[in-house]
């Protein structure tokens, strides 16, 4: 008898620590109201989430997303930080904010991932998608792809539709490395985000500049616009061929001259391709002052390399009727891909014959005034 009490006992022992380590391993759970939901691709799902502790001892939890389909996105938050941990006071509970998101271009079908307490509890959560690859808000461009030089501005013409029944309001975004400008544009006017009434498409311009210096090649720019319930994307690629600039000035880097009215200064040019490609069909022309004369020569140059310089001589013919004094002359390369200017201050000297024609009409008129006083003078 006494040895069927004690298997009854060991029994009941054995059901008993079952049942202490099936409560302990659900001390902590994860609750939300609406495990399973069903949206349209692009949207944003949001999960009020509850961490229970259930014992009478501090717990820990390490809290994490598993298993989230591919390109999705999530963030998870308890008041306004971003948590990865959270601990809890005996019989306490905590408020976390999951929020999903979910790629516009998703097909159609039934997806379930779990949000976990490490050790402790799993909360599995399900997303129906109703159909394939239709966002409520839609941003589209019939072209994404452009090429020009790294000091060009790229401009990117871009549609943004809302195809829910509320009106939304859109925060405009781009994902792009440091240094590089992106501006949004609507209705003419800079913009960081747009308000589009239901099922109504609004334009938006995109301008894109690349850092001065960017090297030759491929560029990806993401442009994101996210309302309260879903957001949209759009990648642009921006194809840098080069970078085209030009530099002109003097050997000696001195940009000053003397002329004499009448006489000529030729003046020897320096022109330099500073940027990364090769510049083309380079015209010279210069600023004058009225009835002055410049002559380059060459007066073009067909081809310079990226990095390669070039002398150019500029005959410069000053008027006969200049005064002394000082004059602006500004020398000018032009192509289609960039421009360079140089500005000359040049001082204009009387010229040695003048100064003796000068004296000697001085001296004239004196010699005629005495003349008149001695002979009228008496009268």
């Amino acid at each position: 008898m006494s040895t069927k009490n004690n298997k009854l006992r060991l029994v009941l022992l054995g059901l008993l620590l079952m049942i202490f380590i099936r409560v302990d391993a659900q001390t902590v759970q994860l609750y939300t109201t609406y495990p399973k939901i069903t949206v349209s691709p692009g949207e944003i799902v949001d999960y009020n989430v509850e961490l229970i502790n259930n014992s009478n001892a501090i717990r820990t939890s390490e809290i994490t997303v598993e298993s989230l389909p591919k390109d999705w996105g999530y963030e998870l938050k308890s008041g306004n930080y971003t948590v990865d941990e959270l601990s809890l006071l005996p019989k306490d509970r905590k408020s976390l904010s999951l929020r999903v998101f979910v790629p516009g271009k998703q097909a159609k079908g039934t997806y379930t991932f779990n949000l976990v307490a490490k050790g402790q509890h799993r909360l599995p959560l399900t997303v129906k998608i109703t159909n394939d690859g239709v966002s409520s808000g839609e941003f589209s461009s019939s072209q994404t792809n452009m090429e020009g030089a790294a000091n060009s501005t790229f401009t990117y013409n871009a549609t943004l539709f809302n195809r829910s029944s509320d009106a939304q309001v859109y925060a405009l975004s781009a994902h792009a490395e440091a240094g590089w400008g992106v501006v949004f544009k609507s209705e003419g006017k800079q913009v960081s985000s747009v308000n589009i009434d239901p099922n109504q498409r609004k334009d938006i311009l995109v301008e894109i500049n690349a850092p001065e210096g960017t090297k030759k090649g491929s560029y990806k720019i993401p442009i994101r616009a996210t309302s309260g319930t879903s957001q949209s994307e759009i990648t642009f690629e921006v194809v840098v061929t080069g970078s085209y600039k030009l530099e002109l000035t003097t050997s000696s880097g001195r940009l000053n001259f003397d002329i004499s009215s009448g006489s000529t200064h030729k003046q020897q040019l320096v022109v330099k391709n500073t940027g990364s490609s090769d510049i083309n069909q380079i015209n010279f022309s210069a600023e004058s002052p009225s009835q002055w004369e410049v002559v380059f020569e060459p007066s073009r140059i067909n081809t310079l390399k990226a990095g390669e310089t070039a002398n150019i001589n500029a005959t410069v013919k000053a008027s006969k009727n200049a005064m002394a004094g000082d004059y602006m002359l500004t020398f000018s390369a032009r192509a289609n891909d960039a421009n360079a200017q140089s500005q000359f201050r040049v001082t204009v000297e009387t010229s040695l014959l003048s100064g003796w024609l000068g004296l000697l009409f001085i001296a004239l008129a004196l010699g005629v005034v005495f003349f008149l006083i001695r002979k009228y003078g008496r009268r």
